[in-house]
């Protein structure tokens, strides 16, 4: 694999992509969609507020929820997305620790990352161990993220397996699933997604296609019968698809 640092397009969002924007406002336009599950709120100024503003004010979901695993990065979307009722930010895990840690362990795409010559990777350097500290929220850290993870530790209730616990919940209702995930669970996820919902009717939205994190996912995909992928782009790393019943 190739370090992501060295990516020319590395800081370009999907959520800035002109053709991922009218993209998803044609589908908004052409359909009802009711609830949206989205891994990854960051901040809420990326993905999410695109996806919030896409949607036509007679057509408003009843429910977006946005996972954030980070409690700093949490409060911050709260504020950030208060002007879009009908976004629910969800503080927790995606998929429950101990699996994602299992998964991380286990992953041949990370233990022969060598063998993926045209995959981007966050760091060439120990990346199970990269990745596992990620999903143990050891990254990046200072001392204002340490002091609220201290308190959500000691006060609040931290959710797991709320991608799956979501998915249960609207498995009937169409939903449009957007997996933003973390670097090293990406796989893990879109296999939760596609299990759990079977051969349900859903819409799909993936973020990095040319990183570890969704290439398998990516072209698991776009090989298969019972989807139907409506753009895509390998240089700003998205996609979109349907999965039909």
């Amino acid at each position: 694999m190739k370090s992501y640092k060295d990516y020319p397009r590395q800081s370009v969002s999907m959520s800035k992509d002109d053709v991922f924007q009218s993209t998803l406002k044609q589908i908004f336009t052409e359909n009802q969609i009711d609830y949206v599950i989205e891994t990854g709120t960051w901040l809420g100024t990326g993905s999410t507020q695109t996806l919030a503003r896409a949607f036509s004010p007679g057509r408003l979901p009843k429910a977006y929820y946005t996972i954030e695993g980070n409690l700093t990065f949490h409060t911050i979307a709260r504020f950030n997305l208060l002007k879009w009722p009908f976004v629910k930010p969800l503080w927790g895990d995606t998929v429950a620790k101990e699996k994602a840690l299992h998964f991380i362990k286990h992953d041949e795409a990370l233990l022969h990352h060598e063998q993926y010559a045209d995959v981007f990777i966050d760091t060439l350097e120990d990346p199970v161990r990269f990745y596992t500290n990620e999903v143990e929220g050891k990254l990046g850290k200072n001392w204002v993220i340490s002091m609220v993870d201290w308190f959500g530790e000691t006060f609040l209730s931290r959710q797991d397996d709320l991608l799956q616990n979501l998915l249960i919940k609207h498995r009937d209702d169409r939903p449009l699933v957007l997996l933003d995930s973390a670097g090293g669970i990406g796989w893990l996820e879109y296999q939760t997604v596609r299990d759990t919902l079977g051969n349900r009717p859903y819409w799909l939205i993936l973020d990095d296609i040319h990183h570890l994190k969704h290439f398998r996912s990516f072209n698991d995909v776009r090989t298969r019968a019972d989807f139907r992928v409506i753009g895509h782009s390998l240089a700003d790393g998205w996609m979109i698809a349907e999965h039909l019943a």
